[in-house]
């Protein structure tokens, strides 16, 4: 593999894009942090965040390069994990875009995370942040649970979570339910108690909107609110249901990703709490691995 080629590694999700910049020795060298890159809800903002990220990465390590040769993105190699790359469409179409990157290996943000949390072995891997989804790597192939997209899928999710209290605060203040604490935290974190206010306001919302109320539902969460416990364990009791669907039939080890990845593992039963383990490495750190083994690849490397 040529010394003067730089890595990247890529973790796009509904609410962030995380750059990671590497050398051909696996030395991190710079970071950079962006908005959101889901593929299949806005390309063109995917694209964005992941030049923004990939430019503060290169920027951090130029810096430190002090008058050693500056470092450019012709020079880098890209493993972007993305979510929505899932979608055989969506992934086809971003791979045709005329990026400035020496290369582009896309796949899903899920794959990245599992490919990293395992460090390239065989093993399961479960998202649950802004969407939810699971993946087992098994035998050199990805067997894939859930990740369907909100909001038809990504049930357990920061979004799902969201736009559940948002209907439920809805129907408070319709009067179709008695008004409570969830729903007047609702209306606090949208700034309003006016039905058609917020109607305006979630018309115009993403993934990372809704999932953004969830900071508002964690502390009723511990309180043990009803409303809230009961949100939380329906989705406790999907991502249940997923995690024994990836682990039958094998031995292999579960490694939990996400925001809400430590909230809901405390619900599992023993038998897959047996199975977890932490992550051995990040998702940028998966993506990159994904990169440098096609590239290796393309080059006829061992």
């Amino acid at each position: 593999m040529s010394s003067d080629l730089f890595f990247i590694g890529i973790d796009g999700g509904g609410t962030k894009c995380r750059a990671r910049l590497e050398d051909s020795e696996g030395t991190l060298l710079g970071e950079g942090v962006s908005g959101p890159a889901n593929i299949m809800r806005d390309s063109e903002l995917a694209k964005t965040s992941i030049q923004e990220a990939i430019s503060l990465a290169v920027a951090s390590a130029n810096q430190t390069l002090a008058n050693k040769q500056k470092i450019s993105v012709s020079q880098c190699v890209v493993g972007a994990g993305l979510a929505g790359a899932n979608i055989a469409g969506a992934k086809s179409e971003f791979e045709a875009w005329a990026h400035p990157f020496h290369s582009l290996y896309v796949l899903s943000d899920l794959h990245a995370a599992c490919l990293g949390a395992h460090d390239g072995a065989s093993g399961a891997a479960i998202i649950i942040g802004t969407g939810s989804s699971g993946t087992l790597w098994h035998n050199n192939a990805f067997h894939d649970v859930g990740g369907h997209g909100f909001p038809i899928g990504d049930k357990a999710s920061g979004a799902w979570l969201g736009l559940k209290a948002v209907k439920h605060t809805l129907l408070c203040l319709d009067e179709l339910a008695p008004m409570d604490a969830l729903a007047l935290e609702v209306c606090n974190a949208l700034q309003t108690n006016d039905i058609n206010h917020i109607v305006s306001k979630c018309a115009a919302f993403n993934t990372h909107h809704y999932a953004a109320l969830v900071e508002a539902m964690l502390p009723m969460l511990y309180t043990k609110d009803e409303t809230v416990c009961a949100m939380f364990e329906e989705g406790a009791n999907y991502i249940e249901t997923m995690a024994q669907r990836l682990l039958q039939q094998h031995d292999l080890p579960l490694a939990m990703i996400g925001g809400l990845s430590n909230v809901y593992s405390t619900y599992f039963s023993d038998s897959v709490k047996a199975r977890l383990v932490a992550c051995k490495a990040t998702p940028q750190q998966g993506a990159i691995h994904y990169a440098k083994t096609a590239c290796f690849q393309l080059k006829g490397e061992k």
